[in-house]
């Protein structure tokens, strides 16, 4: 069963939402970059200007999922990750534009010092942020809070799959936009953790749009076994938003073999492709989501899945400030 844009707009609107980012976003043709590729017409949709603290798609997801902080007067908006986490900055970011204490707990790794990047900018927002070597190191001082009798609300595991409810709603206004261009992708590709791969793939479906949806996961995995816990993700979406479709590991494109040795661990083919964006089209990637992304794009392009008339839309998903961590050149 397919749905209209209205239909999903109502489901979308029986959930709580923040007023963050800066929608829509732009949806931009790469003219050099396409000659430079040699393979399909390159567009690329501008999640990375969502406008908040450098912006993201995690932007567009906090719309969702922190709204339940808010209506549930949560007293701190936490999250803990790799020190150059973009979440980790934009969980600062919406603390302080809402009023809320914020605490990291970041990972003491090789980018942790000197204090730039996403780490800098995490400081600025007024995050009181902890380093830390091992998951045993934030249980006391998440015990503390909760002695302190303090609401605390995890950006990571509280409202989950409202991350994913909102890239439904980023599919709705990506088609629109293409839609109004007359333009009809053969493929999205996105940088796939879980969310915005999720919401896209539901939101496509959803509406009855035949595109291939690819994620490239910024993490190395098996993909058989990703597929099926995106497949998941997704039932669960539909679930939430009284959706009929069903979904299978079939019906899911997951990507690991991209990551390289590890979440974080910078790439040839990173590198590569930061390198070729900035200078064909003075286009920004993050190195670490992206910058694999569209590695995993140019690989599929050199070996013939997309030609020169087909055409292909590439999420960025932001997490710029990560570059200055990575002192690529």
């Amino acid at each position: 069963m397919s749905y209209t844009i209205d239909d999903l707009k109502e489901r979308l609107s029986r959930f709580s939402r923040l007023d963050l980012a800066d929608l829509p976003t732009p949806l931009d043709t790469c003219p050099r970059l396409t000659e430079a590729l040699g393979g399909p017409t390159i567009y690329v949709k501008r999640e990375d200007q969502t406008g908040l603290a450098f912006g993201g798609n995690k932007v567009r997801e906090f719309e969702y999922s922190v709204a339940p902080a808010v209506d549930g007067n949560y007293d701190i908006l936490l999250h803990g990750a790799a020190s150059q986490s973009n979440q980790s900055r934009l969980t600062a970011a919406v603390a302080a534009k809402l009023g809320k204490r914020c605490v990291v707990l970041g990972r003491r790794d090789d980018h942790a010092e000197p204090v730039q990047g996403n780490l800098l900018l995490t400081h600025l927002f007024g995050a009181e942020v902890q380093l830390v070597d091992s998951q045993e190191e934030k249980e006391p001082i998440l015990e503390k809070l909760k002695a302190e009798g303090l609401r605390v609300y995890n950006t990571s595991f509280d409202g989950y799959y409202l991350r994913s409810v909102s890239y439904v709603d980023g599919f709705i206004e990506l088609y629109q936009q293409l839609q109004e261009r007359q333009i009809e992708p053969d493929a999205i590709y996105v940088c796939s953790g879980v969310h915005t791969h999720v919401g896209l793939v539901v939101g496509a479906k959803a509406l009855g749009v035949d595109v291939r949806i690819l994620g490239i996961s910024p993490s190395p995995h098996d993909n058989a076994k990703k597929n099926a816990q995106l497949a998941e993700a997704a039932n669960e979406v539909c679930r939430m938003m009284d959706l009929e479709p069903e979904f299978t590991a079939d019906d899911i494109e997951s990507f690991g073999e991209y990551a390289g040795e590890g979440y974080g661990v910078l790439t040839e083919g990173s590198k590569e492709a930061v390198q070729l964006c900035a200078r064909s089209e003075g286009l920004l990637l993050d190195p670490v989501y992206p910058g694999k992304a569209f590695a995993g794009l140019t690989d599929h392009i050199g070996k013939g899945m997309w030609t020169k008339d087909q055409s292909v839309v590439f999420v960025h998903t932001g997490g710029t400030p990560a570059l200055f961590a990575y002192g690529m050149t």
